[in-house]
């Protein structure tokens, strides 16, 4: 970014399963100057949607260690956030949803294994976004073999007719956040702040004494609303209880017993 030029708005390319939500709220309220705008898309194609500028900070979920060759390091930032489960997906006729919880990788290595980006031809943008996945459940739920995604795309397009159970000794997902080198400024590093969970008090960014420049400066200390002076106005004008003013007229002594004189 071009020094001293400020973005005018923040835009979030997020994936399926993700879940922004928490962190898009956090950023409004503390940096409600500048707006932001998240968009979800299919995992095939965000790096390149970074790429290109459509979106200024894009969710990168790969295979665990699959980031050499695929995320150019003098070309992008990247900071992973968390990493996810893999999860198969059967029929609920399979035997896999005799599974408790979890089965292991060796166990299903040899059944027919679906992939989604099999499932992409035909598939436009302007579908729904996980299209290809949602068909791929499809024929899980036909009975015509397994498929493998991460736990949070699974939970978010999971059906009755499907069982998803956890898959051991296979390589998780780590999701990250990505953005080009040479777009890098205070907006994106406030986001990536936000998204590691940076507290408001932990620290006053320029952005935030930016933002703080920008709300009217209200009225001088020490002066009172009119309404209040009004009110302070009668209390100390009239008396206090149990006082007397100083300008009511002073009482003459009072006549013992009946006030009448007794006769010698």
């Amino acid at each position: 970014m071009a020094e001293g030029h400020r973005r005018s708005r923040l835009r979030i390319g997020a994936i399926p399963g993700a879940t922004p939500g928490k962190w898009a709220s956090r950023w409004r309220e503390r940096f409600p100057g500048v707006p932001l705008q998240v968009e979800y898309f299919d995992d095939v194609g965000l790096l390149e949607r970074v790429r290109s500028g459509t979106v200024d900070v894009g969710y990168v979920r790969l295979r665990e260690g699959a980031e050499e060759g695929l995320v150019d390091p003098e070309l992008f930032h990247r900071v992973v956030l968390y990493r996810e489960v893999p999860v198969v997906c059967a029929s609920r006729d399979h035997w896999v949803a005799a599974a408790e919880q979890s089965v292991e990788w060796e166990e299903i290595a040899q059944e027919p294994l679906l992939d989604a980006a099999d499932m992409r031809t035909g598939v436009t943008d302007a579908q729904e976004v996980a299209a290809a996945e949602r068909i791929a459940l499809e024929v899980v739920a036909s009975g015509s073999g397994l498929l493998v995604l991460p736990n949070s795309v699974a939970r978010m397009l999971s059906r009755k007719d499907v069982v998803i159970r956890q898959v051991e000794g296979l390589a998780g997902y780590d999701v990250g956040l990505c953005w080009r080198r040479d777009q890098d400024d205070e907006v994106i590093q406030e986001f990536i702040g936000v998204a590691r969970g940076r507290r408001s008090g932990s620290g006053r960014s320029g952005l935030e004494e930016q933002d703080a420049q920008k709300k009217p400066v209200g009225k001088a200390a020490g002066k009172k609303p009119a309404a209040k002076r009004q009110a302070a106005g009668k209390r100390t004008s009239g008396s206090r209880p149990g006082t007397q003013r100083k300008n009511s007229p002073a009482r003459g002594p009072r006549r013992g017993g009946s006030g009448r004189r007794r006769r010698g």
